[in-house]
């Protein structure tokens, strides 16, 4: 993403945000490493503008993960679209030979995966972006546990789909207000 702080720097200054040495070499290792970076902040201090210039140096895009209290992996990563599901089997099943083994298999793709969020959807399917995740703060242990061990395997595990691997690990930012 960036071969230098200097570099970091000079794209913060350039999407015109004036970051301090400090701020560009913790960037500069986040993305080295594939690591989160984690601000806080009270309200509209602009802590979600970094992922924003950050995004804007790298020549990116932002994906936004908004969370609050009672979000589930259903609203933040999707689940099953069981209506089309339904429908694909109804329609199958009117012809003469159905292979069910294959119909089974098809059911259970991506194509059927409803994802809510247009941030998880392209966080897994786009080659380089900035997920943004705000408010983490707001969630529950479990969501909040579920939303680390992503962040540290950058691979999501969805029951009969298999296991989602990023195209390429996205730069990320959580923003939590106090």
């Amino acid at each position: 993403m960036f071969s230098s702080v200097p570099e970091v720097s000079e794209g913060l200054r350039k999407a015109g945000y004036i970051a301090i040495f400090v701020a560009a070499t913790i960037v500069f290792l986040a993305a080295s490493l594939h690591r989160p970076v984690s601000t806080q902040g009270p309200a509209g201090s602009g802590q979600s503008q970094l992922a924003y210039a950050v995004a804007a140096a790298a020549n990116t895009t932002v994906e936004w993960l908004q969370c609050y209290e009672g979000i589930n992996e259903d609203e933040a990563i999707g689940k099953f679209d069981e209506s089309l599901q339904r429908l694909c089997v109804e329609l199958k099943a009117k012809a003469a030979r159905v292979d069910w083994e294959l119909l089974k298999s098809q059911l259970h793709c991506q194509r059927f995966l409803l994802c809510w969020t247009a941030s998880s959807r392209t966080a897994i399917r786009k080659s380089l972006v900035c997920l943004l995740i705000d408010e983490l703060d707001k969630v529950d242990h479990a969501f909040e546990t579920m939303q680390l061990g992503l962040l540290s395997v950058w691979q999501l595990s969805i029951p009969k789909l298999g296991t989602l691997q990023p195209k390429s690990i996205p730069f990320v930012g959580a923003v939590d207000d106090f």
